[in-house]
C-alpha cells in the first residue's frame, strides 16, 4: 500500500470538495463515460430512516491503470484526458480534462473509495484508492493483485453521506441529471445510464428540440466567437435556464435559471469553444460579471425570446385549428367586416392564452370549453378591454398581450 499526496494547495482542494451534490455526482458519471463505459449505474443504499448510507457509481469501462492512478491522483489537472481529447477505444470526445471529479466526490461523503479492475498486458488486475474529506489531498492506494473472471470497470463507493445528498433521489433528481446528460445520450445512443434503478431516456420527456446557429459574436478584445444554441422543450413542468457547454455539448456551467417563458418548460444549451476557454480561465463561475459571459448570455436571451414568441404563435394556431375541428370555436365562416376580423383576432389572443396558462380550462370537457369560449366571445364583442382587466386580476394576464389587444382596439 502507498500514500499519494496531491501537489496543489489544500484550500483549493477544499473548495473543490464543497461542490453541489448533483454537480459532484455528474462529474463521477463523466469519469465513467470518459473511461469508455457503455453502462453506468448510480445506486443508493438507505438506512432505516430512509436516509442515504452509501452512494455507488459503477461502470463497465476500461478501469484505471495502476501506473496512471499514481499520476492522476497526485496531480490536479495532469490527467491523460488533456492530451488525446478522445477516449482510448471508442474514440469518444472526453468531458473531464482537469482532474476535478475525484475531489468533488468528497462533497457527497466523508470517505470515498475507487475500486478498479483493469487489463494490463493480458492480465486482469484490481486495486483500490481511498480518500477522506478531512484530508482531501491525501490518498492511499493498495497494490494491484490479479483477479480471475472479472470484467473491467470502476466502482466508486461513497460513505458517511450528508443529509443534503437526499436531494439526489426522487423524480426531480432524475429530471435534473437527465438534463445534464441529454445531449451526450443523443450523441452516443449506445450509452445507458441508470439512476436509482431507472434508465435515463431524454426522448420520453422531450417535447421538441430546436437548433440555432447564432450570428458571430465579437468579444471586447476583438476575438470572433461562434456558438450554437440547442433549445429542448420538456413535457415535465418547471424547467428553465441555460447550460453553458463546450463545442461538444459538455456542460461547464449553468446560467439564467430564472429566465421564464410562461407555458414552456425548457433547457437551452449554449455550445462554443469559447466557453471551454472561459472555464479554463475560471471566468464561468463569475457569471455575468465577466464581460464575455455577459455578452454571450445577452445573445441567448434575445434568441430565446424570439424562439418562444414564435412557439407561442405556433401553439396558438394549433389550438385554434383543434377547436374548429371539434366545432367549439364560436365563429363560423370568414369575417364579413373589418370590425368582425378585429374582434376575432382579439378573441383568439384571449382564448388561446387562457388555454396556455390555465390548465383547468385546457383539460376541461368539450361542453365546458364550448360554454367558456362562447362567454369570452360575448365579452370581447361587448367590451374587449374589460375582459383584459378580469383576466389580469384573476390570472395575471401579461402586459404584452394586453398591449396587443389595445392596439387592435385603437386601430
Amino acid at each position: 500500500m502507498k500514500t499519494i499526496k496531491v501537489q496543489v494547495r489544500e484550500d483549493h482542494l477544499e473548495i473543490l470538495s464543497r461542490t453541489k451534490p448533483m454537480t459532484a455526482l455528474a462529474e463521477l458519471v463523466w469519469n465513467a463515460l470518459d473511461a469508455d463505459a457503455t453502462e453506468v449505474r448510480i445506486e443508493f443504499d438507505t438506512n432505516e430512516m430512509d436516509g442515504i448510507d452509501c452512494i455507488r457509481i459503477r461502470d463497465n469501462g476500461h478501469g484505471l491503470n495502476y501506473e496512471d492512478a499514481l499520476v492522476v491522483f497526485r496531480n490536479l489537472g495532469g490527467s491523460w484526458k488533456r492530451a488525446g481529447m478522445r477516449s482510448p477505444s471508442r474514440r469518444r470526445v472526453l468531458h473531464g480534462q482537469y482532474g476535478k471529479g475525484r475531489f468533488r466526490a468528497f462533497s457527497l461523503g466523508q470517505k470515498v473509495a475507487w475500486h478498479t479492475v483493469y487489463e494490463n498486458k493480458g492480465a486482469v488486475c484490481t486495486f483500490t484508492v481511498t480518500g477522506r474529506a478531512e484530508t482531501p489531498g491525501e490518498f492511499t492506494i493498495t497494490n494491484p493483485v490479479p483477479v480471475e473472471n472479472a470484467a473491467t470497470g470502476m466502482l466508486v463507493e461513497i460513505h458517511n453521506v450528508p443529509r443534503s445528498a437526499d436531494l439526489l433521489r426522487g423524480v426531480k433528481a432524475l429530471e435534473e441529471i437527465t438534463e445534464i446528460f441529454a445531449l451526450y445520450l443523443r450523441q452516443y445512443p449506445d450509452v445507458r445510464i441508470w439512476h436509482d434503478g431507472v434508465l435515463m431516456d431524454p426522448a420520453h420527456v422531450e417535447r421538441r428540440i430546436t437548433e440555432y446557429e447564432l450570428d458571430e459574436m465579437v468579444m471586447q478584445n476583438g476575438e470572433r466567437v461562434r456558438a450554437t444554441l440547442t433549445v429542448v422543450e420538456w413535457n415535465t413542468p418547471g424547467k428553465r435556464g441555460v447550460f453553458l457547454c463546450d463545442a461538444e455539448g459538455f456542460m461547464r456551467g449553468h446560467a439564467l435559471p430564472r429566465l421564464y417563458f410562461r407555458g414552456f418548460s425548457y433547457t437551452a444549451y449554449l455550445k462554443s469553444d469559447h466557453i471551454a476557454a472561459l472555464d479554463r480561465e475560471g471566468l464561468l463561475q463569475t457569471e455575468e460579471l465577466a464581460t464575455d459571459v455577459r455578452q454571450m448570455l445577452d445573445v441567448v436571451r434575445r434568441k430565446l425570446r424570439e424562439h418562444f414568441t414564435l412557439r407561442e404563435a405556433e401553439q396558438a394556431q394549433d389550438v385554434l385549428e383543434e377547436w374548429k375541428e371539434l366545432d367549439i370555436y364560436p365563429y363560423a365562416g370568414r369575417p364579413k367586416t373589418d370590425a368582425e376580423a378585429t374582434e376575432r383576432r382579439i378573441f383568439d389572443i384571449y382564448a388561446t392564452h387562457l388555454n396556455q396558462i390555465f390548465s383547468d380550462f385546457a383539460t376541461a370537457s368539450l361542453p365546458v370549453k364550448r360554454l367558456t369560449l362562447r362567454m369570452i366571445q360575448e365579452l370581447v364583442h361587448a367590451e374587449p378591454t374589460r375582459l383584459a382587466r378580469i383576466l389580469d386580476e384573476l390570472l395575471e394576464f401579461p402586459e404584452e398581450k394586453e398591449g396587443e389587444v389595445m392596439e387592435l382596439v385603437r386601430a
